[in-house]
């Protein structure tokens, strides 16, 4: 009898063939890239430079654009905080996951032995009570390498598929820590109906001034994010969108 799992391998097999035909047959056009996601400030990839967490993420996302309402407690919208109101966000995500997590399947390494990490694209809304700064957290989430132009950031999508969990920014929303959790995360590959499961992190940019107190980052400003041991890092060039220092989802599955 073939077991779910075998059947899920056959699946990711002949979708790995498939591309790899496809890419073979187009030639150059949708080739993987080592360097499809990198620090292009210094050339040190993600791995090298991760100063304070004790286990570099499996992937990691950065916020490019966000599009934030405030809601009363029936779902109306309105022009400020309201008791019982809520907040509701949609963003527009970039970065990379592992080779060999389910955001970067082993399959990828048919098409180039030397890839250690894909690069993801996603959008993501959350819904978090203004009060308590939890939630949910729900978006589409695709896997793109280079198309026909070798220079701007990769677009050829080769794996899609869902996510959502519950959200937890109760720390950031108090003041407390510039943090945020997803706990309880499910992902969906569309090519397979396989799942998996994850657990994310966001770490929100803020900045320091001269006598050591921490505030909201600005454009073109230092800022720095919190590491799991309470210390700060710097965020680099590359974490920034159009010169705003972005929030930094970590996920781990």
């Amino acid at each position: 009898m073939t077991t779910l799992e075998s059947k899920s391998a056959v699946l990711w097999s002949l979708l790995g063939l498939l591309f790899l035909l496809f890419a073979l047959a187009l030639g150059p056009l949708p080739a993987l890239a080592a360097d499809d996601w990198q620090d292009y400030d210094d050339g040190q990839n993600d791995a090298a430079r991760f100063d304070t967490a004790k286990k570099q993420p499996d992937a990691v996302l950065y916020e490019v654009t966000e599009d934030m309402i405030l809601m009363d407690a029936s779902g109306a919208r309105v022009a400020g905080p309201v008791p019982n109101g809520r907040r509701s966000a949609v963003a527009q995500l970039t970065g990379w996951a592992k080779v060999g997590t389910p955001l970067c399947p082993l399959w990828v390494t048919w098409i180039n032995p030397a890839l250690k990490q894909c690069t993801l694209n996603a959008s993501g809304a959350d819904n978090l009570g203004l009060a308590t700064g939890t939630g949910t957290v729900g978006g589409t989430w695709a896997v793109v390498v280079q198309g026909d132009n070798s220079v701007d950031a990769p677009e050829f999508v080769i794996l899609t598929g869902t996510f959502n969990g519950a959200a937890d920014l109760s720390k950031a929303f108090a003041n407390v820590a510039p943090l945020g959790y997803i706990t309880n995360g499910v992902g969906k590959i569309d090519q397979t109906g396989a799942t998996f499961t994850f657990t994310g992190t966001f770490r929100l940019p803020f900045s320091i001034d001269t006598t050591g107190k921490s505030h909201r980052s600005f454009r073109s400003s230092s800022a720095y994010y919190l590491g799991d041991d309470g210390k700060p890092f710097s965020v680099k060039k590359n974490e920034k969108s159009i010169g705003f220092p972005t929030v930094r989802l970590e996920i781990n599955f």
